[in-house]
């Protein structure tokens, strides 16, 4: 009979261990899939940014960080990302980068995929084909990583 209870015991302490083990294995998991990081879903990057600055990274790659703002600023670059993947970008009209710019809006469109944004954007010279490393967004702050930027010009 005492056997039976040690036998009974046993098995008790082992569904214990089990169950318990298991439960750590999840808490781990979960705790390693849930890691801090700053990128967000694309809805994040929905409205207006302007106020650019620029610098660059250990890489040599270009870091923009832009101010959220409620409307594209009138005589200052920006962009805004629209929900339907269309876009904004406020720019040089020209060629010419020398003050007095004149800005003009250049219509595109836009996407998210993994972490990176591509964007397809007018310039007054052809299309821009960029791709954009989101390292940052948050209320107030979009901050990218430029990884490719081509200018096709109207001629070619």
């Amino acid at each position: 009979m005492e056997n039976r209870k040690l036998n009974s015991i046993n098995k008790s302490n082992m569904k214990v261990k089990i169950c318990f083990s298991l439960a750590i294995v999840f808490a781990v998991i979960l705790f390693v899939s849930c890691g801090k990081s700053d990128y967000k879903e694309p809805q994040s990057v929905i409205g207006c940014w302007a106020h650019p600055t620029y610098a660059d990274n250990a890489g040599g790659k270009v870091i923009i960080s832009y101010e959220r703002m409620g409307s594209l600023p009138d005589n200052s670059d920006g962009i805004e990302f629209l929900k339907n993947a269309s876009l904004i970008e406020r720019k040089n009209a020209g060629w010419c980068g020398t003050p007095p710019i004149a800005y003009a809006d250049f219509s595109g469109n836009w996407h998210v995929q993994n972490e990176n944004m591509i964007i397809d954007v007018a310039y007054w010279g052809g299309m821009e084909h960029r791709i954009w490393k989101i390292i940052e967004v948050t209320n107030a702050t979009l901050k990218i990583e430029v990884m490719l930027q081509e200018l096709n010009s109207k001629n070619e």
